[in-house]
């Protein structure tokens, strides 16, 4: 590997938006990086190796202006390996107990041990895909998966609060339609999206089709993110989506996912379906690097 790495490198490689890279330089010193010729950014192996596990430390929960002083080995010796994966079995004995202490506390360990954006991935998406399904066949009350609903949210917007930016890119705005109500899955996209450097302007649940015009409009938006859970039929969400797009310019771009939709559901030209998490941060790399004009 080269001993010379340019921003975009790092960027890339240690999963940090430039942004946050230059912030953290102006408020921590650190990192510190040289400059070429042009008076471009110019990074060592060694900053970029330790800026790879000072992104892992900060997705555990450790704040980032204590770690900028501790040497590579120091802070590889902060990791925490992840613990147990999802037990569902005891996390639907957990909430028909009415535990929330044991829960809050097992929830707050993987979140912990495994950073926020694999808990998301591991622990969050699968264990609401399975309550939903146990909501749905009756094994579960709705009050019960509510309680999960609101633990979930305030672990997830506790842990975000290092993500809060205003000059992220792009601008989406997220929301659902009238008549859906779920909203874990929309609080999901907003951490991946945060992460990956975005700026999210969220409206929560059942917005007017008129009303996401006029939001996306006043708030400069680059996207509009909407999610569709099960419960919502695909038709009628099908139907929403082809009115909204040809109410919104055609140069604010339209994702869309949820379990209302499989791969073989046919979108209406120019809304795009993401089939799950993995393929939301496909498609923000895919943005980024178009905007950039790589």
């Amino acid at each position: 590997m080269s001993d010379s790495h340019t921003i975009s490198d790092v960027s890339r490689v240690a999963g940090i938006p430039k942004d946050l890279l230059r912030m953290w330089e102006r408020r921590y010193g650190y990192p510190k990086p040289a400059r070429d010729a042009n008076g471009d950014r110019v990074y060592t192996s060694e900053q970029l190796d330790k800026l790879v596990v000072i992104r892992q430390l900060v997705e555990q929960g450790k704040r980032p202006g204590k770690l900028m002083t501790l040497d590579l080995p120091q802070l590889k010796s902060l990791r925490q390996e992840p613990v147990n994966e999802l037990d569902t079995d005891n996390l639907i004995a957990l909430l028909k107990e009415g535990n929330t202490q044991s829960l809050r506390g097992w929830f707050q360990t993987q979140l912990v041990a495994h950073g926020l954006r694999a808990f998301i991935h591991r622990i969050m998406a699968p264990a609401t895909k399975v309550l939903g399904e146990a909501w749905a066949n009756g094994e579960l009350e709705i009050y019960e998966e509510h309680l999960y609903s609101e633990l979930m949210k305030s672990l997830v917007r506790q842990s975000l609060a290092e993500h809060y930016r205003e000059d992220g890119e792009p601008r989406v705005m997220l929301t659902t339609v009238q008549g859906e109500q779920h909203s874990l899955g929309l609080l999901m996209v907003e951490a991946l999206l945060r992460i990956g450097g975005a700026e999210v302007i969220a409206f929560g649940t059942e917005m007017p089709i008129r009303d996401i015009r006029q939001a996306a409009l006043s708030q400069k938006a680059d996207i509009i993110g909407l999610s569709f859970s099960c419960s919502f039929k695909t038709d009628d969400a099908l139907v929403m989506l082809s009115g909204l797009r040809q109410m919104i310019d055609p140069e604010i771009r339209i994702w869309v996912g949820g379990a209302a939709f499989d791969t073989s559901s046919l979108m209406p030209e120019g809304v795009e379906l993401l089939d799950g998490l993995h393929e939301l941060e496909r498609a923000l790399g895919n943005w980024k690097r178009y905007a950039s004009g790589n």
